[in-house]
Formats: C-alpha cells, sequence, structure tokens
C-alpha cells in the first residue's frame, strides 16, 4: 500500500467513519441509561425510554415524520419484509422497478413463489433503467394493483427516481419507498413526498451504527408487525397492543444503536442535510468526469446533469473487477466495492450481469483528493 490514509469510498454498503457524537452517545447509553425502556419505572428504565423517544423525535423531524409512525428496528431489510410479507395477499398485484435490490427483490419472489403474487417489473427507460411517472401509470391502469414499492435511488448507480411524481401518477394505490440510499444523503421530507411508507437503513447515509433502521408510516396504511411478542404496555393481554410505535416494536429494542442514530441526526440536522447533498454531488460528478477521461473505462447508468446520490459504478476494460479492487486496496489504500451489489435485477437492467461493476460510494467525510486518488490509481491500473 502506498504511504498515506486509507480512503473509505464504500458509502453505499456503509457508511465510515460515523457521525460525531454517534460513539459517545452510545457510551452514554450502555453506561448511564441502559435499563429495559418501558418495563419499570425505575431509574434506568426512566433513563432508557427517555433516550430512545429523544431520538424519535430527532429521526421524525429530520425526516418530516409523525414520531408517533416513526418506528424502529434492525435495518431497512427488516421493515421491507414487514411491510410487503403484511400487505401483499394470495392474488395481489405488485408493481416494483428493474433497480431494486435483494432486499426488495427476495420478499417479492418468495411472494410470488409461496402466495401467488403477480410481481410486475417497470424496466423504465434508456441505458440506465430510470422509470418515470407515465410508467408506472400505465402499469397501474392495465390491471388492479395492490401496492407499488421502488427504490428511492440505485444502489448500483445512484440515479433517484422520481418518487413524488409516481406516488402522484398511481394515487390512491399506495408506494412504499426503500430510501437506503438517500436517507442521509439526500433532503427527505416524507410528509410532502406522497408515500405510504418510507424505509431506511440508519447505517448508511444516517451515519448511525449498523443493525438499526427506520419506518415511516403515513396515516393511510396499517402495517401489521412481523414479529410479536412483549412491549412492556399492556402486559394484563395477551395480544399486541393496537397502539404505535409499540404495535410493530416487540421485543427490547436496540438502546444503543437507537441512541447512536438519534446523536447522528442531530449531527446531520446542524450540518445541513443540503450541504451534505450538495458536496457528495459535487464529488461524484468530479469522480465521473476523472474516471471518463481513463482509456478502458466504463461509466453504467451514470447521466450527467440527472439527479444522483454519490454512487458511482464503473468497469475497467480488459480487468476482472474482484482483482482491480483488491489491488486498490492493498496497493493504493482506496476502498470500493467489486460485483453485484445485492442487486442483480439492476445490473440485469443496465446490461453488467453477470459480473458485475465497481462501485464508488462518496460520503460527507470525502475530499476532492479522495476522488483523484481513485482516478489516478484507476489510471495506473489500467494501464497495465
Amino acid at each position: 500500500m502506498t504511504a498515506g490514509r486509507p480512503i473509505y469510498l464504500d458509502h453505499g454498503a456503509t457508511s465510515f467513519p460515523k457521525a460525531p457524537g454517534v460513539v459517545e452517545a452510545m457510551t452514554r447509553y450502555l453506561e448511564h441509561e441502559a435499563g429495559n425502556p418501558g418495563r419499570g419505572g425505575h431509574r434506568l428504565t426512566v433513563a432508557a425510554s427517555r433516550a430512545i423517544e429523544d431520538a424519535r423525535e430527532e429521526i421524525a423531524r429530520f425526516l418530516g415524520a409523525d414520531p408517533e409512525r416513526t418506528l424502529f428496528g434492525s435495518g431497512a431489510t427488516f421493515w421491507l419484509n414487514t411491510v410487503l410479507l403484511t400487505q401483499l395477499n394470495p392474488g395481489d398485484r405488485v408493481v416494483t422497478s428493474a433497480l431494486e435490490h435483494n432486499a426488495v427483490m427476495r420478499p417479492l419472489r418468495w411472494l410470488e413463489r409461496s402466495r401467488g403474487v403477480e410481481v410486475v417489473v417497470e424496466t423504465g427507460e434508456g441505458l440506465g433503467g430510470l422509470p418515470s411517472a407515465e410508467g408506472f401509470r400505465a402499469r397501474v391502469a392495465a390491471a388492479p394493483t395492490a401496492l407499488i414499492i421502488l427504490t428511492h435511488a440505485s444502489n448500483v448507480t445512484g440515479a433517484v427516481l422520481p418518487v413524488a411524481e409516481i406516488a402522484r401518477a398511481v394515487a390512491p394505490v399506495p408506494v412504499v419507498v426503500d430510501g437506503a440510499q438517500t436517507a442521509g444523503s439526500l433532503p427527505v421530507d416524507f410528509s410532502n413526498l406522497g408515500a405510504a411508507a418510507y424505509v431506511c437503513s440508519g447505517h448508511k447515509g444516517l451515519l448511525g451504527p449498523q443493525g438499526s433502521g427506520v419506518l415511516l408510516l403515513g396515516n393511510g396504511i396499517d402495517v401489521e408487525p412481523l414479529i410479536r411478542g412483549g412491549t412492556g404496555s399492556r402486559s394484563e393481554s395477551e395480544e399486541m397492543p393496537q397502539h404505535l410505535p409499540d404495535r410493530l416494536e416487540a421485543g427490547t429494542p436496540n438502546g444503543p444503536g437507537i441512541a447512536g442514530l438519534g446523536a447522528a441526526c442531530r449531527w446531520l440536522d446542524e450540518r445541513g442535510i443540503a450541504a451534505i447533498a450538495e458536496h457528495e454531488q459535487r464529488l461524484v460528478r468530479r469522480l465521473a468526469g476523472g474516471l471518463s477521461e481513463v482509456s478502458g473505462v466504463r461509466l453504467h447508468g451514470w447521466v450527467g446533469g440527472a439527479s444522483h446520490t454519490g454512487v458511482l459504478s464503473f468497469t475497467v476494460a480488459g480487468h476482472d473487477n474482484g482483482e482491480l479492487a483488491a489491488r486498490l486496496d492493498r496497493r493504493d489504500g482506496i476502498m470500493i466495492r467489486p460485483g453485484l451489489h445485492c442487486a442483480p435485477a439492476a445490473h440485469r437492467r443496465i446490461g453488467t450481469f453477470p459480473d458485475g461493476t465497481l462501485r464508488a460510494g462518496i460520503g460527507p467525510f470525502n475530499t476532492d483528493d479522495d476522488v483523484d486518488a481513485l482516478v489516478g490509481a484507476v489510471r495506473a491500473l489500467s494501464s497495465r
């Protein structure tokens, strides 16, 4: 490895480092607040409850949601499964995009096979497969549809889908949004998105710890719990409480993770999400411009001027993606991800299946020097 600090460019998978204050909040919780929230009335139980509800308020405010309808769970995958497996019944029809992560596609394919749910994929337009509101409107008009589910931005190409326009076009069919790639990376106001539900990871753009995820529910959707158990409330009943958030938060919550996620959202709010988005998008444009000048490099799903996150996929002619990523790590200390990125449907759509791509994911702490180092390293390796 060359001299200098390691360069982390894999924010599409998980953020690193975490936001300032996250470690401190988690440590404080474990040292001073780690009672079981809602289970009793002693000081540690009260402290744990307060820490979790403070985090709930912070996250709801940051994402434009109702705190009572802001739910905590183990991650985006858990909440996507909860919504899909409890909302779709035998014979229902669901429409999705061709850019989905396996956190959406695998539950859908299981429902297709086990319950006879009809899964319709809107393939979108152009090389990037970006779906349009008109395309979804036509799909819904073709047959009765129970649900629309789509990613807010592709984890492979970084392209941002026109979610608000799609929601207006298909109303009153409920729209569920996978926001794993956009929460914390783009301004998100759930109250104006038009979606029935929005799911996001805590550990990606929100800069919180792994093992944390959020479900935002609108007023027009009533999700059933995927798991049932203790909540600390209505303990006299053997049925789940009907009020939120208890109805969907069975079992002891991940208190340290929630406290850390709340601290991350406070930092993001103070830093300014618009400034973070502008920073990441400026760097991804710089990266795309630099890589496009390297012989043999091909960008995938990149449309200059279109709305993008900080994710960019590329390949280098004559080079194996995995070997090139390993050499970038060993030789240059640059960490990016090769492969299919848990999104084979997206790679089929953009023509990079089965080899996949190299994916760079930019975060708020990356710099011009990081981007230029990747371009220079790819140029050096591609010439060999």
